[in-house]
């Protein structure tokens, strides 16, 4: 499933996307992707089942809300649908420290749900430190 957040980077090219998401090592924003030249970033949403799993960050900016789904049609939501947040072991690729850093910094401000549009979630925002390290 994937909800437009009002962007305009949501549409065909975007859905169809397969970026190649990397660890972060930040809790809340644990993977990003270089695609096409921008960056990618997923923010975790705490409140997920009640919001969706992800939020999709592009440059800073939210792009959409979306659930992992492995039957999903989108390529983008399929792709999202084999990562694995909570595993520690999970052999997945890794951004560099430096690199995961200044992507996360990018978007810190935003780890409460609804946050991006000025309207943090009641019921799920907290005091979090978005640079919480897994």
């Amino acid at each position: 499933m994937m909800r437009s957040r009002g962007s305009h980077l949501v549409g065909a090219e975007f859905t169809t996307a397969q970026p190649r998401w990397a660890r972060t090592g930040y809790t809340f924003f644990p993977y990003a992707a270089q695609q096409s030249g921008h960056w990618w970033v997923l923010r975790l949403n705490v409140g997920f089942p009640e919001h969706d799993m992800y939020t999709v960050f592009i440059d800073g900016t939210a792009a959409a809300d979306l659930t992992a789904g492995a039957d999903n049609p989108a390529p983008l939501v399929a792709g999202v649908a084999g990562l694995q947040p909570y595993d520690g072991a999970a052999v997945e690729p890794a951004l560099d420290a430096d690199t995961a850093t200044a992507v996360v910094q990018a978007v810190a401000r935003y780890v409460n749900y609804g946050s991006e549009h000025n309207d943090p979630c009641l019921f799920c925002s907290e005091d979090y430190d978005p640079m919480t390290r897994v």
